[in-house]
């Protein structure tokens, strides 16, 4: 099945079709049949199975939060919001916007890691950690590991915040916080989910390239919304 991605720029993020920064995501996907719109009007975004905000510095609306709270709750969407570290551009206040009305928020900090890192660089995390979006769409795992660049770590502000990465033991946030780097809110009686991200470059041209960051793109961004009249129930 085909997976429609709505990539936002209404509020100013990294363009998907940015060649320099996003050409192999946008191949790649195509490729895997899903396919990736860049999209600057608001309301068109809701007739995407996946909507990302990749680095948005434009902060989010009380109406907009509503429209992506009944997107994902109501209408089974997936929604990916990604940040950066160190609160630069007040990237942290700006995500915070929105992922706290999904019980989550981004902090201020960056991680590092002297000992699991790429090629001697303590900014670039390397983490086997991975809780979720490690199978492809045939239940097969195939990511192993991962790089997470110039990444900020995520609080968790209500309990049922879901692991999708985490750093090694090994890593550290300058301070203090745990060091969840991707997290998940699912929602259950529609099928939608919201995913934060401490980094919004794990999946460019350069990071994209290394260890398993390829498959776990493409695995984080294919959804199958739940037929219509389909009724979900939680737990057994």
């Amino acid at each position: 099945m085909s997976v429609k991605v709505g990539w936002d720029i209404t509020h100013q993020e990294f363009t998907i079709t940015d060649y320099y920064y996003f050409s192999i995501l946008q191949r790649e996907a195509e490729k895997a049949g899903i396919e990736i719109d860049e999209v600057n009007d608001w309301e068109s975004l809701n007739k995407y199975d996946v909507i990302v905000f990749n680095y948005p510095e434009i902060p989010f609306t009380e109406n907009e939060v509503k429209d992506v709270e009944r997107w994902v709750w109501k209408d089974g969407k997936k929604v990916i919001l990604a940040g950066y570290y160190k609160n630069e551009d007040r990237i942290a206040d700006t995500c915070n916007t929105l992922a706290r009305a999904f019980g989550m928020e981004l902090n201020p900090d960056e991680v590092t890691d002297e000992v699991n890192n790429h090629n001697g660089d303590k900014y670039f995390l390397v983490t086997s950690k991975i809780r979720r979006y490690n199978k492809n769409e045939k239940n097969e795992v195939n990511v192993e590991k991962i790089v997470l660049a110039c990444t900020a770590s995520i609080k968790p502000i209500m309990p049922d915040t879901k692991i999708v990465v985490r750093a090694e033991d090994t890593a550290k946030s300058n301070m203090g916080f745990y060091t969840l780097l991707i997290a998940e809110q699912i929602a259950p009686p529609s099928g939608g989910y919201f995913c934060l991200a401490g980094t919004c470059v794990f999946w460019d041209n350069y990071s994209i390239t290394l260890y398993d960051n390829l498959n776990f793109s493409l695995n984080l961004l294919r959804h199958v919304p739940p037929s219509k009249g389909t009724k979900l129930t939680i737990g057994p």
